[in-house]
């Protein structure tokens, strides 16, 4: 079986899979419902903006930490949205280590790993 195969049948695997029901489920309860949905969206949104923020080197204010905060409370108040993000969080873990375990061949052939990378860049600096 060639490697189109195989990742052809990972993702019918991940469909049939008990947290991606779950996560489809949970997404479908949200579409129906429209606060909730802007409310996780909004969430993502200003996740990203932080995450963003750190990955350029800036410091997130204060003020903008506790609206996340704030934010991320009342998410989890909402049973729909808890239960959504709980999914989505638990299959990108899945994504993550399935992108290791293909990745993994790749780094036989490689002439220069991201460490190796990594550690010339810490040199220079």
């Amino acid at each position: 079986m060639n490697p189109y195969d195989h990742a052809h049948a990972l993702a019918r695997a991940i469909r049939e899979w008990e947290p991606y029901q779950r996560a489809k489920r949970a997404k479908e309860a949200i579409d129906r419902d429209e606060p909730t949905k802007q409310m996780v969206r909004d969430f993502y949104r200003r996740q990203y903006q932080l995450e963003a923020k750190r990955i350029r080197g800036e410091e997130p204010t204060q003020e903008e930490f506790e609206t996340f905060r704030k934010l991320s409370e009342i998410v989890q108040l909402n049973q729909d949205a808890r239960a959504y993000l709980q999914a989505d969080l638990e299959l990108q873990r899945l994504l993550m280590d399935i992108q290791l375990i293909v990745g993994e061949p790749m780094n036989d052939i490689r002439l220069w790993s991201l460490d190796d990378f990594m550690e010339e860049v810490g040199r220079e600096s």
